[in-house]
């Protein structure tokens, strides 16, 4: 089943109301939008579509490739050079551990520093969660980003799996998710 046309454009509308100041009292205006991963090509085009028509409306918006964030991150602590991919297989649960506090560590920093000066009327859109996964959690990012990000997050969040799927490993549901807002495109 294709993205639910109707539900995105009311997400783009709950997005404007949050960037003009309208929107209900928010802790934190984040949205975590669900979607079916074979939908992947059609989010990225729509959210990067999105991104464009709030340009174009005179609002700050921008979108951030989690997927390259973490390439760079990767390269530049040296856990993609050929010496490791040789000895992969070896030391697979080491590597594992590495990239979970590399990555956690060093996206949250990255995220922080790109975004620190922004507020409220700016949104950023992080597209290609999926490829951090299963090494940062949604929740890690949120929990460790709050006092610091102030500006409109939105994160596309590929499931295949019923509403009440747990986005991490200690919740009940996705309704009790950290302080964002859910809303299910699919």
């Amino acid at each position: 089943m294709p993205l639910n046309r109707e539900k995105f454009q009311r997400l783009e509308e709950r997005v404007v109301e949050t960037l003009e100041g309208r929107s209900p009292l928010m802790e934190v205006p984040y949205y975590v939008c669900l979607y079916h991963p074979r939908d992947e090509l059609e989010i990225l085009e729509s959210f990067s579509h999105m991104v464009l028509r709030l340009r174009n409306k005179g609002f700050s918006a921008e979108t951030i490739k989690l997927s390259d964030l973490m390439l760079e991150i990767l390269s530049d602590s040296g856990l993609l050079s050929a010496e490791i991919a040789q000895k992969e297989e070896e030391m697979r649960e080491e590597l594992e551990r590495d990239l979970r506090r590399v990555l956690s560590r060093e996206l949250v920093e990255a995220l922080k520093e790109r975004l620190k000066d922004r507020d409220v009327g700016h949104c950023a859109v992080l597209l290609r969660y999926g490829a951090l996964w299963p090494f940062v959690h949604l929740s890690h990012i949120f929990l460790s980003i709050d006092g610091s990000v102030h500006c409109t997050l939105v994160v596309p969040y590929p499931s295949n799996i019923g509403a009440g799927y747990p986005l991490n490993e200690r919740s009940k549901g996705i309704i009790d998710y950290y302080r964002a807002e859910v809303v299910d495109l699919r």
